[in-house]
């Protein structure tokens, strides 16, 4: 659609004119409006756009026990969730979660406890897991690299996933 405009526009511009080697240039608001997005959408991502960074999203490692320790790297992380089931709780929630700070940055550090709050957070103690039960460990990290907020914003959200049977040993 923007195409088709844009040609319309070139051949109003040329109409009743000669073109002698001249590339024509679209005339009147609207064509000047949309070159001016254009150019404004592509230093929007040339000053902020940054790719995918796989060595980003977070490798878990989850322990032994009906209280596992879970680790991650790279670490630090924002937030830890450990839900039942294999998929993200199977829409039940999380059943324990862990953040490092209220400042919505990386600041929770590997390892984790299942169960044990963090140091400086306020979040609750759990009970311990149920052997032969399968569980998921959800571990998110903020993108360190980009900035802004809203609209703005260009940071990207690392999610690494970890599924495990609890076991007693």
């Amino acid at each position: 659609m923007y195409a088709r405009s844009f040609i319309d526009s070139l051949e109003f511009a040329s109409k009743g004119r000669e073109i002698r080697g001249e590339v024509p240039v679209a005339v009147g608001s609207r064509g000047i409006a949309r070159l001016a997005a254009v150019a404004a959408l592509a230093l929007l991502c040339a000053a902020g756009c940054h790719r995918f960074d796989q060595s980003q999203v977070p490798v878990i490692t989850v322990g032994k026990g009906l209280r596992p320790q879970i680790s991650w790297t790279p670490s630090p992380a924002y937030v830890l969730k450990v839900y039942a089931g294999d998929k993200d709780g199977d829409g039940f929630g999380a059943l324990w979660s862990a953040v490092g700070t209220a400042d919505y940055a990386n600041r929770l550090t590997s390892p984790v406890t299942y169960g044990v709050p963090p140091p400086n957070s306020d979040i609750a103690s759990a009970p311990p897991l149920e052997a032969g039960r399968t569980y998921t460990v959800t571990v998110e990290r903020k993108d360190e690299k980009g900035g802004g907020d809203g609209f703005m914003n260009t940071r990207r959200r690392y999610l690494g996933v970890q599924t495990f049977i609890a076991n007693e040993s």
